[in-house]
């Protein structure tokens, strides 16, 4: 299983910086990451190997976050397989929340897809991907 943790920052660019930080000092490395501005703070979502860590390090650091178990589907890197996978997920009753890359190593890539129904979408997509083992 893969966990998504998210993060919300309200201020600066600076306020950012200084979060993402702490992982950095407990060398936390992240394996993807996706940041974007709403309104008056940044949302910050990612994936770390080091789950317990990150969990343990943002309670120290006293930042509130969320986590959620997430979809990882290895697909051949070829135009129309992303498509391919999310209309399979979303044929078989699951509403996407978001998805984004989480690497590519030779003809594979392997994307991240935030589902409303996680033990319903892995159930669909295992059935014709190489989905993440837990």
């Amino acid at each position: 299983m893969t966990t998504e943790f998210e993060l919300y920052v309200p201020g600066t660019s600076r306020n950012l910086l200084d979060a993402v930080s702490v992982l950095s000092e407990h060398n936390i490395n992240l394996d993807t990451i996706a940041a974007r501005r709403v309104g008056d703070k940044y949302v910050l979502r990612f994936v770390t190997a080091l789950e317990e860590e990150c969990r343990r390090t943002f309670m120290k650091a006293d930042l509130h976050f969320k986590e959620r178990k997430v979809l990882v589907i290895e697909m051949e890197d070829k135009p129309g397989e992303w498509l391919n996978a999310v209309n399979l997920i979303t044929k078989g009753g699951v509403e996407l929340e978001g998805s984004y890359l989480l690497g590519q190593k030779g003809a594979k890539v392997r994307y991240v897809f935030v589902v409303d129904d996680y033990a319903k979408a892995k159930t669909v997509a295992c059935q014709i991907a190489e989905c993440s083992h837990d």
